[in-house]
């Protein structure tokens, strides 16, 4: 910390012929680069810290280009030697996703901001691709197959198997290069933002900003604009995603041919990858290195897998093996149903898991809850009767109830499920997790989520959700 406070103190000496007088770690978002903010008097501005100096020299490179062709980007003060950090002028706190957050699109409204941002989006796109070398950019230069496959293993590895959801993988992966041929198939030749999102436009007297486009490359325009509708916190409704992507069509028209029935027609496939993609980057942040923000976010991104994939499959393409896995998640992650009355008392989930295969996947909500080792319990599994039986079936009941020592256990965690299911109902908590495990997820971890679910019925304004997750898949 001490060499990156050296180098920002002299990028901001030789900008402004003065030391700042405070240097402000700002919040981190996704990535793992550090920003600061120096000040001195009225004067700031923005240090960047990030130990990958090829992405640095892509951003100075695109930084750069963008400013002179006068598209709205931060100015470059200076870099370090060391090229692992680098001074930007200060665009504020305020971002278009705080401004989002502040609309009441029931009552008012407004799109005006969404639709100058838009405007600018197609400049980018068309008029920044213009002289662009795209060799510069990092780590690809073009939109392409590698890169769509990589994102759709992001999803795989990062997504769905921490979640436990089982599938073949080689027909998930014929899936997916159904669905990536698609993509590839629209045109290209345009400055693909990749990562464009509400956080990453800044307000400057209500001018947006773009910043972070350093993993930018050649590629086609409805992909960053499905991103920036299907961002999830931003949560916009159907209604405004329909009138912003025929405005944003009206746009592009501006500068370049659009085939519009065709756009409106895959454009869904395009939101339905970056959906996945994101939800890929919600499972390495949240659940590898427990960033709680990002978990929260799940079950928002979650709701839009079945309209999308099933506009995706109108359109004429099968995913006969994504289509149910994706309905799966949007129903594990809680996706209400149209047609019902979405439930506002306490939800408890009550699992039964292998431990071999990991601790089930946490609610998003806060995490936490209970789980309970079965291990130590008499094991019918090792008997051969019951090897091809469950926790459900009567002949392996009625062994585990011969045990005097299955009574005691669950009584004990009843009384503390109880008293904790009583306690988040006068806290207004929405959300429980009790999981059970034992050894193969098949008999007494699958007899006590029974048994526990049975037993909490008989509690006032309660929803059980019972999953068994080494039979469910």
């Amino acid at each position: 910390m001490q060499k990156i406070r050296i180098n920002l103190d002299k990028l901001f000496f030789n900008q402004f012929g003065v030391n700042p007088q405070s240097v402000t770690p700002l919040p981190q978002g996704g990535s793992d680069r550090q920003y600061f903010r120096l000040t001195v008097g009225t004067q700031s501005a923005i240090g960047a810290y990030n130990p990958d100096v090829e992405e640095n020299r892509t951003f100075i490179y695109l930084t750069q280009h963008f400013g002179g062709k006068k598209l709205p980007v931060p100015l470059l003060y200076g870099i370090s030697e060391d090229e692992k950090i680098y001074l930007l002028s200060d665009l504020g706190n305020l971002s278009l996703f705080d401004y989002i957050l502040d609309i009441d699109w029931d009552k008012n409204p407004q799109t005006e901001v969404l639709k100058r941002t838009l405007s600018l989006l197609v400049r980018f796109q068309i008029e920044g691709a213009k002289g662009l070398d795209f060799k510069q950019c990092y780590p690809k230069s073009d939109f392409d197959l590698q890169s769509v496959m990589w994102d759709f293993s992001y999803f795989k590895y990062s997504f769905l198997k921490p979640s436990g959801v089982r599938f073949n993988e080689a027909k998930l992966d014929d899936d997916f290069l159904a669905l990536a041929n698609l993509l590839l198939a629209q045109p290209t030749g345009f400055f693909h933002y990749r990562d464009f999102q509400s956080r990453n436009v800044m307000l400057v007297e209500n001018k947006p900003y773009f910043i972070d486009y350093q993993g930018g490359r050649r590629g086609p325009m409805l992909y960053d604009l499905a991103s920036f509708l299907y961002q999830a916190r931003a949560n916009f409704p159907e209604s405004i995603r329909t009138e912003m992507l025929s405005f944003y069509l009206d746009e592009a028209a501006k500068y370049t041919e659009i085939d519009r029935q065709q756009a409106q027609s895959v454009f869904p496939a395009f939101a339905l990858f970056r959906v996945m993609q994101t939800l890929g980057a919600y499972g390495f942040r949240g659940f590898f290195e427990r960033r709680s923000h990002f978990l929260q976010s799940i079950p928002l991104a979650a709701a839009n897998l079945v309209n999308l994939v099933d506009k995706v499959t109108a359109y004429g393409l099968a995913l006969p093996t994504l289509k149910p896995i994706l309905k799966s998640i949007a129903e594990k992650y809680g996706l209400p149903n149209e047609h019902s009355q979405p439930f506002d008392g306490l939800t408890v989930e009550v699992n039964s898991f292998s431990y071999r295969k990991g601790y089930p996947l946490e609610h998003p909500e806060h995490g936490g809850g209970f789980v309970f080792d079965c291990r130590a319990l008499p094991n019918p599994g090792r008997l051969t009767d019951y090897k091809m039986l469950t926790g459900s079936d009567k002949p392996v009941i009625d062994y585990i109830e011969q045990h005097k020592e299955i009574d005691t256990f669950f009584d004990e965690v009843y009384a503390l499920v109880a008293k904790s299911v009583r306690a988040y109902q006068d806290r207004g908590f929405k959300h429980l997790s009790v999981s059970f495990g034992c050894t193969g997820g098949q008999h007494r971890s699958v007899y006590m989520a029974n048994r526990l679910a049975n037993e909490l019925k008989h509690i006032d304004n309660l929803a059980i959700r019972l999953n068994h997750r080494e039979q469910n898949g």
